[in-house]
């Protein structure tokens, strides 16, 4: 099941007469007429509770929202609000604290005027969709996130989107930088301890009992091996398919835009590879008593693995003590190390089955009406 996870929307009033919100105001002046334009006023970034954020801002003709209406006023969002409704409901209550009309559903549409040779274009007479994020959680297991992410990034998707792995494994995402659609696979743990951390370092931290909880958030996350999986489906995109238009499109109209991962992963079987070192083979199967010993064969190991002839460079004692080691584990170097005949290194291998993530029953799930009744603050 896929919810919201941003939305960027705007409305605008061509009668103006609405107040300033934002920051701070440049008046404009078309200087070959005289004719005064409408003033560009930056944004104000209002800040609720457990850190959350949100952006506003009215010139006076158009009212924009920017932020994440399912983390707005909680402490997460690995689950979050399902319909555009809820969402705009999160945000006509914020305008409203700004004496700014709410954001409407288009009823009708209208060609624009645009000049000779393009392409015509519609607009609406209510709000405007400017970029969404939808997101869903898979469990792939525990410990299998990285491995499952890594599988899926030697992958393109959609129409030859290449895959950009971060350095640390727990990132895949396609089309970063498109101004049509990015998508995104990350270990939905990892981000949660990143977050955390940040959260720790405030000076106004969070209580013990929201750390509690996001702690126990993060525990069910590693059990489950959640990666989370993000569509974010901007301007281009929602105009080249008149999916900007609130209450003219469904839920539904979104779901056949989010399938890049999904066919991939139909063509994909991502397996699990646990690597155990040469070092602690050896010392579970009990060839050597110390790490130290251990260590010193592996180095060995390491040597015939790249073609030494460990006759040439050992006495015969040393040799044998160091091959019986590594016959114990089924490796043998009198021969000559031939890939193709073994992986030493490999301990098991499985298919990464892929699950949607099911909703703990002690798990706080959005209410739009709790959020509606939290204070917040401009803090910029």
């Amino acid at each position: 099941m896929y919810f919201i996870d941003q939305l960027f929307m705007q409305q605008d009033y061509p009668d103006g007469g609405l107040p300033l919100v934002g920051t701070h105001v440049i008046e404009r002046v078309d200087l070959e007429t005289g004719e005064k334009l409408p003033p560009n006023v930056n944004q104000k970034i209002l800040e609720g509770s457990y850190s959350t954020k949100l952006t506003i801002r009215c010139n006076g003709n158009r009212v924009r929202v920017e932020g994440n209406p399912s983390r707005w006023q909680r402490m997460d969002n690995l689950f979050g609000l399902k319909t555009i409704d809820e969402c705009v409901e999160v945000y006509n209550h914020v305008l409203a604290q700004y004496d700014l009309p709410p954001f409407t559903k288009n009823t009708r549409l209208h060609h624009r005027q645009t000049p000779d040779g393009k392409a015509s274009s519609l607009f609406g007479d209510g709000a405007e969709i400017t970029l969404i994020d939808w997101t869903r959680n898979h469990m792939v297991g525990q410990g299998h996130e990285a491995s499952f992410i890594r599988g899926m990034s030697s992958m393109q998707i959609g129409r030859g989107r290449e895959p950009k792995l971060y350095p640390n494994g727990m990132t895949c995402n396609w089309g970063e930088a498109s101004e049509w659609s990015m998508t995104k696979l990350y270990c939905k743990a990892f981000e949660l301890k990143q977050h955390l951390k940040k959260n720790k370092r405030k000076k106004n931290g969070a209580t013990q009992e929201q750390l509690d909880y996001i702690n126990k958030l993060i525990a069910y996350c590693e059990e489950q091996g959640v990666a989370r999986e993000e569509h974010s489906l901007r301007q281009k995109l929602l105009k080249r398919h008149n999916l900007q238009f609130y209450g003219l499109v469904t839920e539904q109209d979104f779901h056949e835009h989010l399938k890049d991962i999904e066919n991939a992963m139909n063509t994909l079987h991502s397996t699990h590879d646990e690597h155990q070192s040469i070092a602690h083979q050896l010392l579970d199967a009990g060839a050597v008593d110390t790490l130290r010993q251990a260590n010193t064969t592996m180095s060995y190991f390491s040597m015939w693995q790249h073609g030494t002839d460990l006759r040439e460079i050992l006495k015969d004692s040393q040799f044998y003590q160091h091959k019986a080691r590594l016959k114990q584990i089924g490796i043998d170097v009198s021969r000559p190390f031939d890939v193709s005949r073994m992986c030493p290194t490999l301990k098991r291998s499985e298919v990464i089955e892929v699950k949607p993530l099911a909703v703990p029953d002690w798990y706080q799930l959005p209410v739009v009406a709790q959020s509606n009744v939290l204070p917040f603050k401009a803090v910029a």
